[in-house]
């Protein structure tokens, strides 16, 4: 019997199956795609975090490293198979230096030969060319002593050297970024490069406690046994969004080892969850409210359309109730076919929106990531069934109470449409709105919260609301002017649209839907633009190259010598703050075309601001030689007070400054030498600074206050003494030209005037009187601001850009934790690379704006909005199908009325006209009601919808709508409504015969 309905009503059945497919597809779209973000944001916080915090070092003493790594990734798929290893710590006979000899699983593939090969065999090692070991030479460890026993006990094992290898990359993730020998190939003083040795080694000796550098005593020693270790990697293309709670659980795991069995895990995994949970967590709520509105979408389409499913059998469900039928029956009667095709309508839906989200997962996200199906994703399919559930139980309540008569009538009476459901909607809506937008209650104290994507659907739906009600007004409104005027056409489309409920509904389903496409097509385009400008301005340049540090001078030469013009490139060096310190050569900056805007300064260009960033005149001291000598005078030092004087020297090739012991002040005056370091015999070292340390006696009654002023100075260079040229020196508060204080308390310092005290600086943000670092951290102070600006290159914080030449002169090195690098407007830097390794920088990597762009839209919010993207415009494209399909139903229903109007006279082409403009005043009403909606929308909630995980305090957001692709939209949409309109009253033309009267029922 159901069967039989669904097949007398095929074509609406159909349409019911195919628009109920479409909700529930697009509804489990949402859980889909948010898995796949998940992944996507799980390993993109793997990939960037440093060596450390893409797996684990798991070490133990205690044995059994096989059985305790296979524990510890139990059940972790995600986990490569682990390297093993074993170390032992030991020193030589007369050597200060502590050796590591060391075994890692495949090392002889990442320790380049340069002679020899590797080792093979039982106390066989590999050493660097830095150690100054040659091939066939013997080496005794103090701790690894042979297994057999010697009257005196045992003696160190003989270790033959069998080959000599070169660094490896210091980056190369197979040593987990541990420093087993130098990068760059210098001996260390105290820790010399690791030596390589072969399993077997272990088997042939053992390795006892003992001094880094004594000797073996006998037979008392106790025994340490080698340190196994295991680097258990994370790969990424295993890690997927699900795996994180097992992450977790690992490291944990990994924190407690050392409490509970004294084994160490080493690692920064717990760093890299913290990003994956920010990252997570600003998708989550996002996510949800993006798959909520999608899902209430899909509940006002099918409460339509299941709606028109139960009204089609009213005059079935009438005469079942006239032979008798009680209410349950009938109403069972009336929800069997809606049910049937909905249940249907599940696993029919699930399915396209799997393929679905496949197609939007290889779109919009990195290559690589899986499409999973997680349990969300059927019960959001299944959420999006319930809104046909309930409109079939209204729909079928509302047929089985209306009168018997009603339901035969060809055309129904006009029913008043009351204001109970709309008022509520109306009122829950604007509280929402009040509750997102005025109180604050759900924002954080940045003014952003992820409620906010709430307000499209909340404001769309009540315009959607306000629209539908105000139609039939203003049709009412013009029922005078179609008497007089306009032919039968607009009296007959505004009658129709002013009395049809299939109008109101139609209104309500394209405000709400292109209300929220309009939204996610120009919070796309905002984001997408505000994304492209912080890019823009964190990376300073078109293209950011890192290089290895070095010192200010070198990286101001290398890059000059590379461009020559000064138009290509520019030299960067960013140190931490708060506030931040961006030190660059101003004119090159300039014309590089850094990121720049002119309405954040007061109206200042780049170049105006350059130009206010001026390079000191005053020469700097170069020295050159192999020793230094200086005359002094001073006050007399206090009795039992020493007066030690100390000078300062910047040396070429180091980041730190070389402070040279000059001795200690006697009488009134002295004059004092000391060796130079042995690079400022071949290149010139900077004379920065004359410090004085005063050192008590055990017992003092007054502080000592000495007064020093250097008179003369002198170099030693090829055994002759040259006099220098005694510079202005920067003066000391209190002291003449050239003096400074030597006290307990507020100690002075002389250093020549080669910089400004109180450099220029382009400000962003607070500065005011805070103090600024310098490059080193060690002369913080002041700044005198010459332009403030809401952003500057570079800079993602508060801080200042400086002219680097003027930060290297107050600075005596670099802070280590400062960033090296070569800014240029190219975006092809192969032949500038080139030149700049050329010329002895070494290039780490490159980072275009594009990148750093797409790691933003990589982000949770970024994702979110995407997902909001694709449901919106998937939905405003169902909504206008289905209105088109309502109005077509609608006036199908009508063709009696119509073929009696065009047996008494009127004509065709007026029916048209009427038929056309019923559907486009409609659809145009719908559209242009979400259009203003939307606009509105993102007026008011772009500003306080989250974009970033970790909002950007610089530049300031423009939020700026692109009207191109708004407008697109709703043309496109418009055009489409204007077509389907047209044909749609074509085909009810031709299906609209004066003979139809003949078949009308008795």
């Amino acid at each position: 019997m159901i069967l039989r309905g669904l097949w007398e009503r095929r074509t609406l059945s159909l349409v019911v199956l195919l628009i109920a497919v479409v909700p529930i597809a697009a509804a489990a779209v949402g859980p889909i795609y948010a898995a796949a973000a998940a992944t996507t944001i799980a390993r993109d916080a793997v990939e960037t975090a440093p060596l450390e915090g893409r797996g684990w070092r798991y070490t133990t003493t205690q044995g059994g490293i096989d059985a305790k790594v296979a524990a510890f990734t139990a059940g972790a798929d995600f986990t490569g198979p682990p390297v093993l290893g074993m170390e032992a710590s030991s020193g030589r006979p007369g050597d200060r230096r502590a050796f590591s000899l060391v075994w890692q699983d495949g090392q002889c593939e990442h320790l380049p030969v340069a002679e020899g090969r590797c080792p093979g065999a039982a106390k066989e090692v590999m050493a660097s060319q830095a150690s100054g070991f040659k091939v066939g030479e013997k080496i005794r460890l103090s701790a690894v002593v042979d297994v057999e026993y010697t009257p005196t006990g045992r003696e160190p094992a003989q270790l033959t050297v069998v080959g000599i290898y070169r660094p490896g990359q210091a980056g190369d993730p197979f040593w987990f970024g541990r420093t087993l020998f130098s990068p760059t190939g210098e001996p260390g003083e105290d820790k010399a490069d690791a030596l390589f040795t072969v399993p077997e080694t272990r088997l042939e000796t053992y390795n006892i406690s003992g001094d880094v550098s004594g000797t073996v005593s006998g037979g008392q020693d106790e025994e340490a046994g080698w340190t196994d270790y295991a680097i258990v990697p994370i790969v990424t293309d295993r890690l997927d969004g699900a795996d994180v709670a097992k992450l977790t659980a690992m490291q944990a795991a990994a924190e407690s080892a050392g409490r509970n069995s004294g084994d160490i895990v080493f690692s920064r995994v717990a760093d890299t969850l913290r990003a994956v949970t920010a990252g997570t967590g600003a998708l989550g709520v996002p996510t949800l409210l993006v798959i909520a509105q999608v899902v209430t979408l899909g509940w006002m389409l099918l409460f339509q359309t299941v709606g028109d499913l139960v009204r089609a059998r009213g005059a079935e469900l009438a005469l079942a109730r006239l032979r008798g039928h009680g209410r349950a029956r009938v109403w069972l009667f009336a929800l069997a076919e809606p049910l049937l095709l909905l249940a249907a309508a599940v696993p029919l839906g699930l399915l396209p929106g799997y393929a679905a989200a496949g197609v939007m997962i290889g779109a919009l996200l990195p290559e690589g990531i899986p499409a999973t199906f997680p349990p969300e994703a059927a019960l959001a399919g299944v959420a999006a069934m319930l809104g046909g559930v309930l409109a079939a139980a209204m729909a079928a309540w509302r047929t089985a109470t209306r009168p018997v008569t009603e339901e035969w009538r060809r055309t129904p009476r006009r029913t008043a449409r009351g204001w109970v459901l709309d008022a509520v909607v109306l009122a829950v809506t604007a509280i929402g709105l009040v509750e997102l937008l005025a109180t604050g209650l759900v924002t954080d104290v940045s003014g952003r919260s992820s409620g906010a994507l709430a307000v499209p659907g909340l404001l769309a739906l009540g315009v959607a609301l306000l629209a539908a009600r105000a139609l039939p007004l203003l049709a009412r409104r013009l029922f005078g002017v179609t008497r007089r005027r306009g032919g039968l056409g607009p009296f007959l489309a505004l009658r129709q649209v002013a009395r049809g409920p299939v109008a109101t509904g139609s209104v309500i389903v394209l405000g709400a839907a292109f209300g929220l496409a309009t939204f996610a097509v120009s919070a796309w385009s905002a984001t997408s633009g505000d994304y492209e400008e912080t890019a823009r301005f964190h990376n300073g340049a078109a293209t950011a190259i890192t290089v290895r540090p070095v010192e200010p001078g070198k990286l101001i030469a290398a890059v000059a010598a590379a461009d020559p013009g000064g138009g290509t490139a520019a030299p960067v060096i960013k140190v931490p703050g708060p506030p931040q310190l961006i030190a660059t050569d101003p004119r090159r900056l300039a014309a590089v075309g850094a990121a720049w805007r002119p309405g954040l300064a007061g109206g200042v260009t780049l170049a105006q601001a350059a130009a206010r960033l001026p390079t000191p005149d005053e020469p700097r001291v170069w020295v050159r030689g192999d020793r230094l000598r200086v005359e002094v005078a001073h006050d007399r030092p206090s009795k039992g007070w020493a007066i030690k004087l100390f000078v300062t020297f910047r040396v070429p090739g180091q980041l730190r400054p070389a402070q040279l012991p000059l001795g200690e002040l006697a009488g009134r005056s002295g004059v004092h030498e000391w060796n130079l370091p042995p690079a400022c015999g071949q290149a010139r070292c900077e004379l920065r600074a004359f410090r004085g340390q005063p050192v008590p006696p055990a017992q003092f009654e007054e502080s000592a206050f000495v007064r020093v002023s250097v008179t003369g100075m002198a170099v030693r260079d090829q055994g002759r003494w040259r006099s220098l040229r005694l510079p202005r020196w920067e003066p000391n508060v209190g002291q003449s030209d050239g003096a400074f204080a030597v006290t307990m308390v507020g100690n002075q310092t002389l250093r020549p005037a080669t910089y400004d005290p109180q450099p220029p600086a382009v400000a962003v943000g607070q500065i005011g009187d805070r103090v600024v670092p310098g490059l080193d951290h060690a002369f913080d102070g002041p700044v005198r601001t010459v332009v403030a600006s809401g952003a500057a290159p570079g800079l993602t914080d508060v801080g200042v850009l400086v002219n680097l030449e003027q930060a290297d002169r107050m600075a005596y090195g670099v802070h280590e934790k400062a960033s090296y690098q070569v800014w240029t407007g190219l975006t092809d830097t192969a032949a500038l690379e080139r030149e700049l390794e050329r010329q002895g920088l070494s290039v780490v990597s490159r980072r275009h704006v594009a990148d750093l762009t797409a790691s933003f839209a990589g982000q949770g919010p970024g994702l979110a909005l995407l997902l909001l993207l694709a449901s919106a415009l998937a939905a405003a494209a169902l909504a206008l199908g289905r209105t088109v399909l309502a109005l077509h139903t609608s006036a199908r229903r009508r063709a009696y009325e119509l073929a009696a109007l065009e047996a008494s006279g009127a004509r065709v082409a007026s029916l048209r006209l009427a038929l056309l403009l019923e559907q486009v005043i409609t659809i145009a009403a719908g559209t242009l009601a979400g259009l203003l909606a939307g606009l509105v929308a993102a007026r008011v909630a772009l500003g306080r919808i989250p974009q970033f995980t970790s909002p950007p305090v610089t530049p300031p957001l423009p939020h700026e709508v692109a009207l191109a692709p708004v407008a697109l939209v709703a043309g496109a949409a418009l055009l489409v409504s204007l077509l389907a309109a047209a044909v749609v009253s074509e085909l009810l033309l031709r299906g609209i015969r004066v003979e139809r009267l003949r078949d009308a029922p008795a």
